[in-house]
């Protein structure tokens, strides 16, 4: 059953349509899963972030808040090398002996129904949570908490790191090795990413998302409506409340000054009290499948407090997610007249259709003619309730297909709808944030 997000209202998302997740997951399960590796990056450093994660005490933190957390320890360590002999995808087949056994992992931590969250190491590790995931999902959403959109490939490389070419393998694009680690690329389609956090972007980026029907929430638009109001923008056009999806967190998206430790960190981006509003939105949701951090080098942060700052952010929004899902919003009941709730026995009478009838059993012979207008206005209230429901329902169902019309690029399909494999979405006008093109 689909959970309702709960909360305070000012600090989480908004009610929707809420539907039931595809992926099966215990509330309070939750598997860590280390990644030590820095191959996709410019140099050694970053592999040794789940350590310091562990030292910053996620474990116990997250116990704290209900967790039953089973650690899975780290994977052996990936670090990176030069590789001069292949500049255009650099460290390629140690990064692909990563991914393959996390993606193991991941996979095994789904069977057990248990969340997992993945330390990094650099930002290739989507990839496997994503593949490990996907073995019991037919489809995830991503969002992309970061400051770059890592859109690059072998053919359009300054140096041949892998990690800036992350996105491009999510779509199915890039080096054939990474593309094929999915069996049935690729592995999120270009309308299911979204880039949440993107900061200024350069000549190769560009013309990338100029080419690719990604979805994105530049940091000036967070700016602009707000960290709760853009992650909800962002959950709407993933369908997240019908649809599972999962979150990686990359420390770039950070202000260096605020959250240290990030090589490839600069001034301005998100504050931690942006992303921590942004974060525990996404995580309220029963269809938030998985989660992973990158880009921490304890060696640039001899003082922790990087470390500290993205502990305290993963585990306040796990905390919220683990609320949410324990202690789901209560539906409200029809509301009951003063009179009614002084009588003895009220709450233990039935409602609608069952209480007219009950009453008109009990009313002595000849009081038909005594209700007057309250026993007429009672018979009306109870023929509406068969009407009323099926206009809800009808009105639902309009609301989802205009949620889905409104959440849809130009031009995209979306599969499954009636009249075959898909159907196409006209748009008459351009989102500034929504791509002018997309690939066949």
């Amino acid at each position: 059953m689909a959970i309702a997000p709960s909360g305070n209202p000012s600090k989480t998302c908004k009610k929707g349509l809420i539907l039931a997740a595809k992926l099966i997951r215990q509330p309070d399960q939750l598997v860590l899963i280390g990644a030590p590796t820095s191959a996709g990056t410019a140099g050694a450093g970053v592999e040794r972030g789940p350590e310091a994660l562990r030292a910053a005490e996620i474990v116990e933190k997250l116990r704290q808040v209900g967790y039953q957390v089973t650690d899975g320890g780290d994977l052996p360590a990936s670090p990176f090398q030069p590789d001069p002999e292949n500049p255009r995808a650099r460290n390629l087949r140690n990064v692909l002996a990563m991914l393959d056994g996390l993606r193991v992992r991941v996979e095994q931590s789904s069977r057990s129904h248990a969340l997992p969250v993945v330390l990094g190491g650099d930002a290739t590790i989507v990839l496997a949570l994503v593949a490990g995931l996907r073995r019991q999902a037919a489809s995830l959403g991503l969002i992309h908490v970061g400051r770059y959109a890592d859109l690059r490939t072998p053919t359009r490389t300054e140096d041949g790191l892998v990690e800036p070419m992350t996105g491009s393998h999510l779509v199915g694009q890039g080096a054939p090795e990474l593309i094929r680690f999915w069996k049935d690329p690729p592995l999120v389609r270009e309308p299911d990413l979204v880039l949440f956090g993107l900061g200024e972007t350069d000549e190769i980026d560009r013309d990338r998302l100029e080419q690719l029907a990604i979805r994105r929430v530049p940091l000036t638009r967070i700016r602009q409506m707000g960290p709760k109001d853009a992650a909800e923008m962002a959950l709407e056009r993933l369908r997240a409340s019908s649809r599972d999806f999962v979150i990686h967190l990359s420390l770039d998206a950070f202000s260096a000054e605020e959250m240290p430790g990030c090589p490839r960190g600069a001034a301005g981006g998100l504050s931690l009290d942006e992303a921590r509003e942004a974060m525990n939105c996404f995580a309220a949701l029963e269809s938030f499948a998985g989660l992973s951090v990158s880009g921490y080098d304890p060696g640039l942060d001899p003082e922790g407090q990087g470390a500290v700052g993205i502990v305290d952010l993963v585990v306040a929004a796990l905390a919220v997610r683990h609320t949410a899902l324990l202690q789901p919003a209560v539906t409200e009941e029809p509301e009951t007249s003063s009179e009614e709730a002084g009588k003895p026995g009220a709450e233990a009478e039935p409602a609608g259709v069952e209480k007219a009838a009950r009453a008109e059993e009990e009313k002595p012979k000849g009081s038909e003619e005594a209700g007057g207008p309250e026993k007429a206005e009672e018979s009306a209230k109870n023929e509406e309730t068969g009407p009323q429901a099926e206009d809800d329902v009808d009105s639902r169902a309009v609301e989802v297909v205009q949620a889905e019309a409104d959440l849809t690029g130009p031009g995209e399909t979306l599969p499954g709808a009636a009249g075959g494999s898909g159907s196409t979405v006209a748009s008459t006008e351009a989102s500034p944030d929504e791509p002018k093109a997309q690939n066949a």
